[in-house]
């Protein structure tokens, strides 16, 4: 027996975290209009928090929370060269993926950013942090001073600005949006107000301490005999410093501000202890594992939904797209145009985890 590859027991609860994540990116991604879906359902506009706000960064502390699983204790470690393969195809699938629902051949219509894209970023430099250290504390302060120096980028005003700015397009994280991004396409376009990119360069500091944190948390949990109190104790700390925070910074996604992140860590801390002290009563249940086995493969999950909708917007159907004839046929029930747009959101996103589950059978799974 090769005991330096010890036989790794999965944490089904933390599975099941990253499955409501992943469940929660493609019932928001799906929706059949976002004009009219359920205000929770869509991001909030700007400055705010709803459902749809919580998905990304819950994954993203889940990432970190198993990066320790997969790595402490492990001899030898993942080699950097690996890291850097697994970092590299994420960014490619994300980008592909792009480049198959917007082709173009010009830089001004390519964008080079995405939410695979920023997992990409964020593992490469979180598994090599973990890769390198072995203690909670390390990654604690990597998390603090990322969004430290991130809040302070957000109050200083922009190369030839005077004063600071944190609306659209605007401020440090504008300018180095364009900076950086320039000439490519960015994502958000603000009415009358200069584009923006919801995953650029400033917000990814934070984007990278939210992963820091459940990894911080993972080591920090894993040697003690009640590990929850331990998860609950530093959501209790999130949830208070977000307090604090409030004072100087909005809770903003596009921005990914710290307090965006502290209270997104708090209420994934949270869930994620409450899933630990059921479990041993639920976790049995079919639809129990079925949301774990779905967090076990969310990479394929996430493509076979971008592929689902890639379908639904280009495939026609006498003179129209098969999505826009899927929504023509709901609205004809009569259902209101919220629940309407719900209802082809379930629908594809059940296509999509049927699609999964099956390749899941069959071994026919997405690894990097």
């Amino acid at each position: 027996m090769d005991m330096s590859k010890p036989v790794r027991v999965r944490d089904e609860p933390l599975d099941a975290l990253r499955g409501i994540a992943i469940f929660g990116m493609v019932l928001a991604n799906l929706q059949g209009s976002e004009e009219h879906a359920f205000w929770w359902i869509n991001h909030a506009p700007w400055n705010g928090l709803t459902f749809a706000d919580l998905v990304f960064p819950m994954f993203l502390l889940a990432v970190g929370l198993a990066l320790p699983l997969t790595m402490d204790g492990r001899m030898p470690r993942p080699s950097i060269t690996k890291i850097v393969r697994r970092s590299a195809l994420l960014w490619f699938i994300g980008f592909a993926i792009g480049m198959i629902v917007h082709f173009s051949l010009k830089l001004e219509e390519i964008r080079f950013t995405g939410v695979l894209e920023r997992i990409g970023i964020v593992y490469l430099v979180c598994a090599i942090t973990c890769r390198q250290t072995t203690t909670w504390k390390a990654p604690a302060i990597a998390a603090g001073v990322l969004m430290l120096v991130h809040g302070v980028l957000l109050h200083l005003p922009a190369p030839g600005d005077l004063i600071a700015s944190m609306a659209p397009g605007e401020g440090m994280s504008g300018w180095l949006d364009h900076t950086i991004l320039g000439g490519t396409r960015l994502y958000g376009q603000p009415d009358n107000g200069p584009p923006f990119d919801p995953e650029g360069p400033l917000s990814t500091l934070s984007a990278i301490a939210t992963t820091m944190i459940g990894m911080a948390v993972q080591r920090m949990s894993v040697r003690r005999k009640k590990p929850v109190i331990m998860i609950v104790a530093v959501a209790v700390l999130c949830l208070g410093l977000t307090l604090g925070a409030a004072w100087f910074w909005p809770i903003n996604k596009n921005l990914w501000t710290p307090t965006f992140t502290l209270i997104n860590a708090a209420i994934g801390l949270g869930l994620l202890a409450l899933l630990k002290i059921v479990w041993p009563r639920i976790g049995a249940s079919r639809i129990a594992q079925t949301v774990a086995a779905l967090g076990a493969v969310s990479l394929t999950l996430y493509v076979v939904h971008d592929a689902v909708a890639i379908v639904l917007m280009m495939v026609p159907i006498g003179g129209v797209h098969l999505g826009e004839k899927l929504l023509a046929a709901i609205a004809a029930t009569g259902l209101p145009l919220d629940w309407t747009s719900m209802l082809y959101a379930v629908i594809a996103g059940g296509v999509s985890i049927v699609i999964t589950l099956l390749l899941r059978a069959r071994g026919w799974v997405l690894k990097v």
